[in-house]
């Protein structure tokens, strides 16, 4: 198969059902083998899947042990791919995307004028076709002050505006979001995958430090777009302080494996970071009162 397309499904089976019959469309259909990987999802999600193997010729339903994130979650999809298939190219898909019906014809046109390229992607819109910016990677001082809720309100979260910097309608950037990213597989196995040591967040930090070691270039096609739906899951398992406390988590793995002087670094955040999630747990009880005293 050309086009090996992996998509990671935790308890979300009617999303990615949608993902998989949209899929069909697409003007490479015939080269595209997808494999979806149940992630443990407590709700029967696995056995709503699995009939889409039947359904569907170019589909392969697997289901880890248990719930592994999307690092260690994607890997087991790539790596199912690397023994069985070993597709030309690769596509990491969220299961809330939605794209047009050529869009892997044109990323595999486009990956192959680019320069060095590691992973790319389309633009990305929100349901109402908003353009959901770019970022890049966060400086230790970003880190630092993003914090706390009083700068978070004026960081704006390094965000870029989109810019042809390339003269090939193409924008090099740091990060690609991981709803959406395409690269050759033989790269992206070169990059080593996902890193493994993280469970939901900062994984493109890491494969923007290592496409740099490797002098590889990570773009975002400006005429090309993809819908970005935010599916609601990661709410209903996770509180916001739980996320948070996630999030800092794997900021630290990337500070302790990536940045110089990283374990300094770690001591610093660390007592920043707690104090940062004192101050959304009261945060969060103001929300929760507020909202109750409305609501009588």
């Amino acid at each position: 198969m050309r086009l090996g397309i992996v998509i990671l499904n935790y308890n979300s089976f009617s999303d990615t059902i949608k993902l998989v019959e949209e899929l069909q469309n697409q003007t490479v259909v015939e080269d595209i083998q997808i494999v979806i990987v149940d992630n443990a999802s407590p709700n029967n999600s696995f056995e709503h899947l699995k009939p889409l193997e039947k359904k569907f010729s170019n589909v392969i339903v697997l289901q880890t042990e248990e719930n592994l994130g999307y690092a260690k979650g994607n890997n087991f999809g790539l790596n199912y791919l690397d023994k069985h298939i070993k597709p030309k190219y690769i596509a990491i898909l969220n299961n809330d995307i939605i794209l047009p019906n050529d869009c892997f014809e044109r990323l595999i046109e486009k990956y192959n004028i680019l320069e060095n390229p590691a992973i790319i992607a389309p633009k990305q819109l929100d349901i109402n076709n908003n353009e959901l910016l770019p970022y890049k990677l966060n400086s230790f001082l970003d880190d630092c002050l993003s914090l706390f809720f009083v700068f978070r309100l004026f960081l704006k979260g390094n965000a870029l505006e989109y810019i042809d910097n390339t003269g090939l309608k193409a924008m090099k950037v740091d990060m690609i979001p991981g709803s959406f990213m395409f690269s050759s597989f033989d790269t992206f196995k070169r990059m080593g995958f996902f890193y493994t040591n993280t469970f939901l967040f900062a994984e493109e930090r890491f494969i923007s430090v290592k496409a740099k070691q490797m002098n590889l270039n990570n773009y975002i096609l400006l005429d090309e777009t993809y819908i970005h739906a935010h599916s609601k899951t990661i709410n209903t398992v996770f509180n916001q302080v739980a996320k948070y406390k996630m999030l800092y988590t794997e900021w630290l793995e990337f500070t302790s494996v990536c940045r110089l002087h990283g374990k300094v670094k770690v001591m610093i955040l660390k007592p920043l970071m707690k104090v940062s999630l004192m101050e959304l747990y009261i945060i969060d009880k103001f929300r929760n009162l507020f909202f109750n005293f409305r609501g009588q």
